[in-house]
């Protein structure tokens, strides 16, 4: 076998195909949460070796290693799949991916060693190979994803990457007669494909790594803007958003809830700062829980809550703090099962350069409840201060 420039420079395909596999495991090794990108490493990995193999070997000696090339190219592909559905949320079915490997690797073996037919192994290879990449699908099609560009050209690509993996040989034999060919490895067409396929792991991979970034980016969003103890919006976000919603929305009538939890001190150094961290996070989940999707719940810090709700008048956003202050006492989440408690300050949000007056009006009715006893909702109108404050409910405790 003379050492040609013609015959290495194909070796481009496989070492640009292990330099991306070794890429995504420097990858995972940074986002070991992001499992998928180990299995795509691998898919890609497995697959350059007999890939270059397959550069390098004349006909004969294809034959004589094809059981052990095709095996390389089943587990690059059985890899591919699993990273692709994993991503997708969904796992390859395993007796699927063995029962196609084994059948592929004994037709590869009946195709050398009983006989040599290369056409045979062409068809039978890849016909294997697009079968288990087409193990994904399910997952990437079946299961409801984000509707980005990227989601939609990735999964578009992948598609294709199983047709053009099914119909290469049949492609081949039409336009080159592979099949009757001595020389595979160095015709045209397969150089062709080889740069198609490059192009095509390429595009893949650009598109791997382009929803990556825009998923760590939408992570890093939400740490950013969300309490990492209750889930909840934080101060910051709280006000980005209500300052959007009220500019897009004037037009809608909008009321602010303050929400302190009563005793929180003595929960804390009673029973200590974990059973103090469960109180609040079930607080936030009740808080989610009765409010509508649409509706702002943040937490400002401590046991202090605020809410934006959409609400036609202060006597219905009043209604919505009273079933609250309800369900709250109707908690026990502390280690003796004791009632949990909170005072609610209600007022109106007239405009955008209304919310931060409208946030300290809630605040004073607040301390108003606290200091007439706890675990009742005042509401404040929205002129006025602390002597427009007036009781919408009462609890002695």
């Amino acid at each position: 076998m003379s050492a040609t420039a013609e015959q290495y420079f194909p070796l481009v395909v496989p070492a640009t195909s292990l330099l991306l596999g070794l890429a995504l495991l420097a990858g995972w090794r940074s986002l070991r949460d992001h499992r998928y990108l180990l299995w795509l490493a691998a898919g890609y990995i497995c697959t350059a070796f007999p890939l270059a193999a397959q550069i390098l070997m004349d006909n004969a000696r294809l034959a004589t290693w094809s059981v052990l090339t095709g095996a390389l190219y089943c587990a690059g592909s059985w890899a591919t799949a699993q990273g692709f559905a994993l991503r997708s949320g969904g796992r390859v079915p395993v007796p699927a991916a063995l029962a196609i490997s084994l059948l592929t690797l004994f037709a590869l073996f009946c195709f050398s060693r009983l006989s040599d037919v290369l056409g045979a192994r062409i068809v039978f290879l890849n016909l294997g190979m697009g079968l288990l990449l087409a193990l994904a699908l399910p997952a990437l099609f079946g299961r409801e994803q984000p509707d980005t560009l990227f989601e939609r050209l990735l999964s578009r690509t992948y598609l294709l990457l199983v047709a053009y993996a099914i119909l290469r040989p049949l492609l081949a034999w039409l336009l080159a007669g592979w099949f009757t060919s001595s020389g595979l490895p160095r015709s045209g067409l397969w150089l062709w494909m080889l740069a198609f396929n490059l192009l095509l792991n390429l595009w893949l991979l650009f598109l791997l790594l382009g929803g990556l970034a825009q998923q760590l980016m939408g992570e890093l969003r939400h740490e950013r803007n969300h309490d990492p103890l209750t889930l909840l919006l934080n101060r910051r976000a709280f006000f980005e958003i209500a300052n959007q919603r009220l500019q897009h929305d004037p037009a809608n009538h909008w009321a602010l809830l303050a929400c302190d939890v009563d005793h929180f001190k003595q929960v804390n150094d009673t029973w200590g700062h974990a059973a103090g961290d469960n109180v609040l996070r079930q607080v936030g989940v009740l808080l989610q829980q009765m409010t509508r999707p649409g509706d702002l719940v943040a937490r400002f810090g401590g046991e202090e809550f605020v809410l934006l709700l959409r609400c036609a008048d202060l006597a219905t956003a009043a209604r919505v703090a009273e079933r609250i202050r309800a369900g709250i006492s109707e908690m026990h989440c502390s280690p003796a099962k004791q009632t949990i408690t909170a005072s609610f300050g209600v007022t109106m949000v007239a405009a955008t350069d209304d919310l931060e007056s409208a946030l300290e009006r809630a605040d004073l009715a607040v301390y108003q409840a606290k200091r007439e006893g706890r675990n009742r909702v005042i509401a404040s109108p929205s002129q006025g201060g602390t002597d427009s404050i007036h009781l919408i409910h009462h609890s002695s405790l």
